[in-house]
Order: C-alpha cells, then structure tokens, then sequence
C-alpha cells in the first residue's frame, strides 16, 4: 500500500505544483458591449454540481493529499485502516473542496459595468469626426477600460467636432453618446 500512497503524492502532486507555477491565462474573456449601455464584463461559466466531483483538478488534488497523507501518517504510528481511511477522506475533502474554492474564488464574476449615469459629465476623445448632423466616434477610458461609443452632437447643436478635440457626454441614448465640446 506504500507504494499506492507515493504514486499518488507524486503524481498528484506533480500535477498541482505544475498549475501554481504555470498559472496561465484563466477562462476569463473580457467582452465589450456598447450596446448596453457599455457593460464590460469579464465572465467565466462556473459549473455546480455532480460534473466538479470528477474534474481533473478534483482528481489531482485528492491524488496528492491522499498520498500526502498516506505517507505522512506512519509517523503517527496509525495502523494502515485508520491510515487509509484518514487518506480517504483528507483527499475527498481536499480535492472537492479545494476544487470549489478554486472556482468561487479563482473564477469569480469580476465585473467594472458602465452605467450610462457614469458616463454622464465624462470626457472623451473624438477618433471619427463628426458635425451636428452626423454620427461620429468617441472614446473614453473608464475603470481600466478603453471604450468606443458612436456619438453625436448634444440637440443638433450646430457644431463640427474634430478627429482628438475632447468632448463632454452629456447623455446616453442607447449606444449613442450625445456631447458637446469641452471648454
């Protein structure tokens, strides 16, 4: 049984070390929707349920703290039942808990959403030129961010908005900016 206990410590544990050292990009994309009122979001899809219990990062954890375990016990002087089954179950708890933990907390819902209220009073810049019958293009950094709104002059304020002059939003009408020049 020894040699069950080392297998699974270095194996498992191998596997663990390489993903604390690796660490890698996580699932997290980070999208950009000007349509709605310029909600950026990072996301990531945190499955619950019977499918985590069987994950390969379930199974290396438990593989590694099983081993862990199982050769760390014999120090204590425990006979090998109660050593396989305090194996066991530091394993299960290890692999499935460290398994949720990592997936609340690692691959939380981080999220900086724009609301259209923020927006308002902003400064931006002008990158497509527009006058007060056109649309144009605007952007604005917020929250670490950097984003692009069409955009048109505040009431048809009769006025030509040139490509790096700053601009004011003044409000937001669905994906549209509506700005006047900042002074």
């Amino acid at each position: 049984m020894d040699t069950t206990y080392w297998i699974s410590l270095i194996v498992g544990g191998v596997f663990v070390l390489l993903s604390l050292i690796g660490g890698g990009d996580s699932d997290l994309d980070t999208e950009i929707d000007s349509d709605l009122d310029a909600d950026v979001s990072s996301e990531s899809d945190i499955g619950t349920g019977w499918v985590d219990l069987f994950s390969v990062r379930t199974i290396f954890l438990f593989a590694a703290f099983f081993g862990l375990c199982g050769v760390l016990l014999p120090l204590a002087g425990l006979g090998e039942g109660a050593r396989l089954l305090a194996s066991l179950t530091l394993g299960l708890v290890i692999g499935i808990g460290g398994n949720y933990l990592i997936k609340r907390v690692g691959y939380a819902h981080i999220s900086s959403e724009v609301t259209s209220a923020e927006l308002k009073g902003r400064t931006a810049k002008v990158v497509i030129p527009f006058d007060s019958l056109d649309v144009g293009k605007i952007v604005l950094v917020t929250k670490g961010q950097r984003i692009q709104f069409k955009a048109r002059s505040f009431e048809a304020i009769e006025d030509v908005y040139a490509e790096g002059e700053e601009v004011i939003i003044v409000r937001m009408q669905g994906a549209v900016a509506e700005v006047l020049k900042a002074q």
